[in-house]
């Protein structure tokens, strides 16, 4: 089974718990909504759009919404929300929209399953008319720690996908052509009681997927990475698990 088809099958499963682990994606929504109009989006298209997690609200700015997602099972649980709204089974690097097309593309967490971040990005500009804009978030390296090196000491591996560091980010960017860039980085930490439940957090989004596929987490592994956690547990008894954001904004510049 090819990567594209194994992400939409986890995510597909994650649909109807999504909504009880996406904190981050709450906190990312802020940033992005924030860099919008509250009114005339004109044609919006929402990319990873989940189980229609912030649809009502672009929906609301927008005189036309299409939400499109790789996993079958996000699309059935947001048509079953919003049946009204037009929803696109689709690849985020392949979509199927015409050029010249779109208004607004919002893509929150979505960018780091692009194999091709410039070639995804570029299509995506491709798919606007002119004066469009992208708002989007991405991960950046230096997520998931502490967790992350405890998992790498006690497993011999990090155990989540790597992601591209600030200036990585910001050359991509800087190849595309016809375009104003505007980035914000962003560090957001998440609390958890256990981290198990941390565990049980990234699972219940759909974000535990690796490219390079590890044996499930030994019992004995799990208590080692348990024990070295407990060192950072805050005086509200809380661990943390950190998260590097950018937050950009591509206008497309008109000819």
């Amino acid at each position: 089974m090819s990567h594209k088809l194994m992400i939409a099958e986890r995510f597909s499963r994650a649909a109807t718990s999504y909504a009880q682990h996406n904190e981050l994606q709450r906190h990312c929504a802020v940033a992005l909504l924030a860099r919008l109009p509250h009114r005339d989006l004109g044609t919006t298209l929402d990319i990873g759009c989940g189980p229609a997690v912030n649809s009502d609200v672009l929906h609301a700015r927008a005189s036309q919404y299409l939400g499109i997602d790789i996993a079958p099972g996000m699309l059935h649980y947001a048509q079953q929300q919003w049946p009204h709204l037009q929803w696109i089974c689709g690849d985020l690097e392949q979509l199927p929209i015409a050029a010249n097309t779109v208004d607004t593309i919002y893509a929150n967490l979505a960018l780091q399953w692009a194999e091709d971040i410039t070639t995804t990005l570029a299509q995506w500009l491709d798919c606007l008319r002119p004066a469009g804009v992208i708002v989007a978030t991405t991960v950046l390296q230096g997520s998931l720690q502490p967790l992350s090196q405890y998992l790498l000491k006690f497993t011999g591996h990090r155990r989540h996908n790597q992601f591209l560091g600030r200036q990585d980010l910001v050359q991509r960017l800087n190849t595309l052509k016809g375009v104003e860039i505007s980035i914000d980085y962003h560090s957001i930490t998440i609390h958890y009681p256990s981290v198990r439940t941390m565990l049980h957090d990234l699972k219940g989004i759909g974000a535990s997927y690796q490219y390079q596929q590890r044996p499930p987490l030994a019992k004995q592994q799990l208590l080692r990475v348990e024990s070295a956690m407990e060192w950072h547990r805050d005086a509200l008894g809380r661990l943390p698990l950190d998260w590097q954001i950018a937050v950009f904004k591509l206008t497309k510049v008109q000819s």
